[in-house]
């Protein structure tokens, strides 16, 4: 998928959850092909930071026969943190307390993206 169709679909995906802080789409090294946030964060750390998560969540379900990380939440003290893997990009949303009714929302939308 090019970036320009990435960076469309999570805008789509940002308009339609309103309580969503931010999106980021990277490669599997964790380099950003395109981050959206509401606030001023780091698009670089933070794709580098849930692509080892992921990475690292990959070889546990490979040591246990279990396959790769498809979807995980990460809950934070003061949000959530949810990170799609796929064999070519690691896909990113952030979300403050009040988005936990919409974690599925962002899920659903994320999974989709990653299929494409």
């Amino acid at each position: 998928m090019s970036k320009a169709a990435i960076e469309k679909k999570l805008a789509e995906l940002m308009d339609m959850v309103p309580e969503c802080e931010g999106l980021i789409a990277a490669d599997k090294t964790g380099k950003v092909i395109v981050g959206q946030t509401i606030t001023e964060m780091d698009h670089g750390k933070i794709a580098k930071a849930c692509a080892t998560i992921i990475k690292d969540s990959n070889t546990l379900g490979k040591d246990i026969g279990k396959g790769s990380l498809k979807i995980t939440t990460i809950e934070l003290d003061e949000g959530f943190a949810v990170l799609v893997g796929s064999d070519k990009t690691v896909l990113i949303a952030i979300a403050g307390t009040d988005g936990m009714a919409s974690l599925g929302l962002l899920k659903r939308n994320l999974i989709s993206i990653s299929n494409l």
